[in-house]
């Protein structure tokens, strides 16, 4: 296990810091090769102590912004987002702490510094939006200024792949600067790949292959959040999934899956019958998120967190 979990700089929803050590506890001891077949923000990814970390993602964007925050010099990232800033005329409460914008009269309420943001962000979001290419480093950090500064810091696309979150509460703050930071050291010292490619692909098939662990935290069929809302979870991919830990298992090698049993009245009868027909062990997970922006319906409803191994 690594000396201090870090967290994401990217507020994916569902992401894991706040439950790593109830599930890395369950992973090997030692790992030669982890694949993290959906990573998304990178939580456990960059948590996990192993010689080799292979992350895997379908999302360009999120692939492309995990790299750029990843691979270049921290002041370069830093000194890109504060032009951004500048140029915007966006709120820096790292840089003169938040107690500055309250004093000036520049935060109103339960909106924070929504108001002061929110011709700047707008403009930003419609300068990012209409870039042709939003691969290079300058629109990776474009995306992140505009995570940061949006609605719950959360990104999200429409159908036609433009962000189209509103402004939102906060800025770039002391804990966006340190998770920063500490996201793009932890990068400097540990040996990862970011891939991005569709978990059924014949490059994803033959990563598993060499792999030694593969631990998986996919779309859960019995829920809605951000990063499926496009393009939403299906019966097939759950099937597809599970044909793919299956194939593991019978090749000796380990997995793990976090996944959702039960939320309200619903249950995912498929992963259900999975486990049991295949003998597989259910670890029950402590945790609920609670303050998730997709779960404010039936905050209350009983929900069963899972983490299911192919080993005690």
């Amino acid at each position: 296990m690594v000396d201090k979990f870090i967290k994401s700089p990217l507020n994916y929803t569902g992401n894991k810091f706040r439950i790593l050590s109830q599930i890395i506890e369950y992973f090997p001891k030692k790992i030669g090769t982890f694949v993290d077949l959906f990573c998304g923000g990178a939580t456990v990814g960059f948590n996990i102590d192993a010689e080799k970390i292979i992350l895997i993602d379908s999302n360009p964007r999120i692939i492309n912004l995990l790299e750029t925050l990843a691979d270049n010099n921290i002041d370069k990232i830093i000194n890109s987002i504060e032009h951004i800033i500048d140029e915007y005329n966006l709120s820096y409460s790292y840089k003169y702490g938040y107690s500055y914008y309250r004093e000036e009269g520049y935060v109103e309420g339960n909106n924070g510094l929504k108001k002061y943001n929110d011709a700047g962000f707008y403009k930003l979001r419609d300068d990012y939006n209409s870039l042709e290419n939003k691969s290079t480093f300058d629109a990776n950090v474009m995306l992140y200024v505009l995570m940061v500064y949006g609605f719950n810091n959360d990104i999200r696309f429409n159908s036609e792949g433009r962000y189209n979150l509103p402004v939102g509460k906060t800025d770039f703050n002391k804990n966006n600067y340190l998770k920063l930071v500490d996201f793009n050291e932890r990068a400097k010292k540990i040996n990862f790949e970011f891939v991005l490619a569709d978990f059924k692909s014949k490059e994803v098939a033959d990563i598993i292959n060499e792999g030694d662990f593969v631990y998986c935290d996919p779309p859960y069929l019995i829920t809605t959040a951000v990063y499926n809302e496009n393009n939403g979870w299906s019966v097939n991919d759950e099937e597809a999934l599970l044909d793919i830990l299956k194939k593991i298992d019978s090749n000796g090698k380990k997995f793990a899956l976090s996944n959702i049993l039960k939320k309200v009245d619903n249950e995912n009868v498929i992963l259900s019958n999975w486990i049991k027909s295949n003998n597989y062990v259910k670890h029950n997970i402590d945790y609920h998120y609670r303050s998730a922006s997709y779960n404010k319906k039936n905050r209350n409803g009983q929900e069963e967190e899972v983490l299911i191994t192919n080993e005690n």
